[in-house]
């Protein structure tokens, strides 16, 4: 079957570092495949968020692999030096807290969980209150992971933005807020 070379009416602006290219053949996809309900452009928009979260992951992690650990992690541990310094204003940390918060899974937590308790970066004592039930605290292998991690990756998450001007960043901050808080309420 020949390609149809009809040109999608979704195509983002051209420019020399653009997406253009990788997102094309994408949008023909879209444009012959979406329902009439779909509005195009929103979802190509979507899909360059969707693709953009991928690389932001890929980046951090990249910068995270000499301390052998991933964000996804690490997160979980700032989760833990947070209320460590009482800074965690969201009640326990259990599993199912910690999946909220993060946007993922209970078994994904619990599994990561397990993983930094086997390192030695979080251990599992008696709660005072109640002797039936286990707590997890960040060791000094932990604290020692988090503060030589930690200058690296806001090093990471300050370089995702160096391609826009304070201006840009300006504008950005609010309409990420504003997805962010929609994606936690759906």
């Amino acid at each position: 079957m020949p390609a149809d070379t009809d040109t999608p009416a979704v195509l983002p602006e051209t420019s020399a570092n653009s997406p253009e290219p990788a997102i094309v053949p994408h949008l023909h996809l879209l444009a012959h495949s979406a329902g009439a309900d779909v509005d195009q452009n929103r979802a190509g928009l979507g899909l360059l968020l969707l693709w953009l979260g991928d690389d932001v992951l890929s980046a951090v992690n990249a910068d995270l692999r000499a301390h052998e650990i991933t964000e996804t992690k690490l997160s979980v541990l700032m989760l833990f030096s947070l209320r460590e310094m009482g800074w965690w204003q969201g009640g326990a940390l259990t599993p199912s807290a910690i999946a909220d918060y993060l946007g993922v899974t209970r078994s994904t937590v619990t599994g990561q969980l397990d993983w930094l308790e086997r390192r030695g970066l979080l251990q599992r004592q008696l709660r005072d209150e109640d002797r039936r039930s286990l707590e997890l605290y960040l060791t000094e292998a932990g604290s020692a992971l988090l503060q030589q991690a930690l200058p690296g990756f806001w090093r990471a998450c300050q370089r995702l933005t160096v391609a826009l001007d304070d201006s840009e960043c300006a504008v950005l901050r609010p309409l990420l807020a504003k997805l962010w808080t929609r994606l936690k309420t759906d």
